[in-house]
């Protein structure tokens, strides 16, 4: 077994979850025939990009390709049990301990991403520490995706123009066609590799890590950030999220 299909094994045992894991295992007992079933019956997009995958890397497919995905699934299973939750706020401190929502404490969650990092939030601008992560996450391959508020698409938000503009990574909106009328993306969150989740109040903004209340919680390994960036994933499979085209305006703040 090459390198590259160890590679793309524990991909996609970060991608999918257990159950579907498990199905394109047995299928992929069956050889090339039981992945190209696999897909075609499959109703998940996910399972049917995880197949395509497989029929288009792997040299060979049988009980070997079986198994390695098997124990990847237990193996994967086996590390999201193992979560550990932190609490951090930014604003004024108490007596009480808890970590700090700062930026470099964001640059440096950026700084572990191996494979793919996801960001969602309502507004994103005025840090560098942050941008400089995410160009040096660029320059090792990982994979960024941009889930962020548009004037285009929600009226009540003061924002143009392109958030980081020149990086490289795949953008995303929620059309006004798309939502009920006054909704906004509001949610705020990173997801590192679907294994760590930061979770909480603060914009993506040199003002909301340093001035403002904001609170979060930061959780490394469990299901929960699996499960966060699978429901992201299944948004845009359905369409609601949508790919802008290359230059097209994101969120960029007014001052």
């Amino acid at each position: 077994m090459i390198e590259a299909e160890l590679a793309l094994i524990a991909g996609l045992a970060g991608q999918l979850p257990r159950a579907d894991l498990t199905e394109l295992s047995r299928a992929a007992a069956r050889g090339r025939s039981g992945v190209l079933e696999l897909r075609a019956r499959t109703p998940s997009p996910l399972v049917r990009d995880a197949c395509g995958q497989l029929l288009d890397a792997a040299t060979e497919i049988g009980p070997w390709l079986s198994g390695a995905l098997a124990a990847s699934a237990v193996a994967y299973d086996t590390a999201l049990r193992r979560q550990n939750v932190d609490v951090v706020w930014t604003g004024p401190e108490s007596d009480v301990e808890t970590g700090r929502l700062t930026a470099p404490v964001v640059a440096e969650l950026v700084d572990d991403a191996a494979r793919e990092i996801v960001i969602v939030s309502y507004a994103a601008y005025g840090e560098p520490r942050v941008e400089q992560a995410l160009w040096g996450a660029v320059e090792r391959g990982v994979d960024i995706i941009l889930i962020l508020e548009r004037h285009e698409d929600n009226p009540a938000f003061a924002g143009s123009g392109e958030v980081y503009p020149g990086l490289r990574a795949r953008r995303l909106s929620w059309p006004a066609t798309a939502r009920r009328s006054g909704a906004s993306l509001h949610a705020k969150l990173i997801v590192i590799d679907a294994h760590t989740a930061l979770v909480g109040s603060a914009n993506l903004t040199g003002r909301a890590m340093v001035d403002n209340l904001e609170c979060g919680i930061l959780l490394r390994g469990g299901r929960q950030p699996q499960e966060i960036r699978d429901h992201l994933f299944s948004l845009m499979h359905a369409g609601v999220l949508v790919a802008l085209a290359p230059g097209a305006p994101t969120s960029r703040h007014l001052p």
